[in-house]
């Protein structure tokens, strides 16, 4: 199985590690290999001391959780993604999320789904018949957990 991860998926795992859904990341039942565009690292930077601040951690314990959750996934470059599918998600996304095109073009290049823990994001890509999607909820019936 292929997931392409959201930010907020490695957001909700450095927030609460023990949480449901870090055990999905952490320790799927079977194999899954997660990616993301390379602009999850931007994302993970922009809320870094917000997680930080939420969760005490300091900064050499957030280095090490942000490796450990990096290091379970595959950076796809935006260059790999072709200007069809950059195009396709910015019109799928640009009345619920901008930000969101990205995940949604490499969704759309890698023909796999987007696992998200965005309401918005999900209901709104669902009205639009996109259906390159799951949920936590949905990935933890799928595997049995």
């Amino acid at each position: 199985m292929r997931l392409v991860v959201d930010a907020n998926i490695l957001i909700s795992c450095l927030v609460k590690l023990e949480g449901r859904v870090a055990e999905l990341y952490l320790n799927p039942s079977r194999p899954i290999e997660f990616l993301a565009p390379e602009r999850i690292m931007a994302e993970l930077s922009l809320h870094r001391s917000k997680i930080m601040r939420i969760t005490g951690a300091s900064q050499e314990r957030q280095a090490e959780l942000e490796e450990l959750l990096l290091s379970q996934l595959s950076i796809v470059p935006n260059s790999k993604i072709s200007t069809a599918h950059w195009e396709r998600a910015f019109d799928l996304v640009k009345d619920i999320d901008e930000d969101d095109d990205q995940f949604v073009a490499l969704a759309l290049h890698l023909n796999c789904p987007l696992w998200t823990g965005d309401r918005k994001l999900l209901n709104g890509l669902r009205r639009k018949r996109f259906d390159l999607l799951t949920s936590s909820e949905e990935l933890r019936k799928e595997l049995g957990m």
